[in-house]
């Protein structure tokens, strides 16, 4: 039974995906595509490399299971934060399209992507979640702006 109710909350995200469009969304989209994903990686790479203090071939190894590990969990959770974007900008009566919302969505995907990514060096590489939190920000940070530039790519 409980396997049956973790699928289906797997699977409500992917639902509510298909009917309703937030720009967390719209980033989810845009932060799977390959060319995001291989710059972001990159960013990641050197932030983890002298941030993180790291050797060249553990930084790629901590870097590929981190992102691995935001990709699965980030596929549910950004949803969410979209969910919680429209929450907490209700009471200011803006569409969900303002510039508010896209900056606040902004700013939760890479919250939420450094926040799985910091944990997973935590639990796994026994990181220090303090000592991480701020320079892997920066890096989801430009990582998710990155998703930005995405549209721009079809018009050449």
């Amino acid at each position: 039974m409980k396997r049956l109710l973790v699928l289906l909350f797997l699977s409500v995200p992917l639902i509510a995906s298909a009917n309703v469009v937030w720009p967390s969304l719209y980033i989810l989209s845009q932060v799977y595509c390959w060319y995001v994903i291989g710059l972001g990686l990159v960013v990641e790479f050197f932030a983890v490399r002298f941030f993180g203090k790291a050797s060249w071939g553990k930084s790629a190894i901590v870097v590929g299971v981190m992102n691995a590990v935001s990709a699965l969990v980030g596929w549910v959770l950004i949803p969410i934060s979209g969910i919680l974007t429209e929450i907490l900008l209700l009471p200011f009566g803006q569409g969900t399209f303002h510039l508010s919302h896209w900056i606040v969505d902004y700013v939760f995907v890479a919250l939420v992507n450094t926040c799985i990514e910091g944990l997973a060096m935590k639990w796994i590489f026994k990181y220090s979640f303090k000592r991480v939190f701020w320079w892997l920000f920066a890096a989801n940070a430009v990582s998710v702006a990155l998703s930005v530039l995405v549209p721009f790519s079809d018009l050449y």
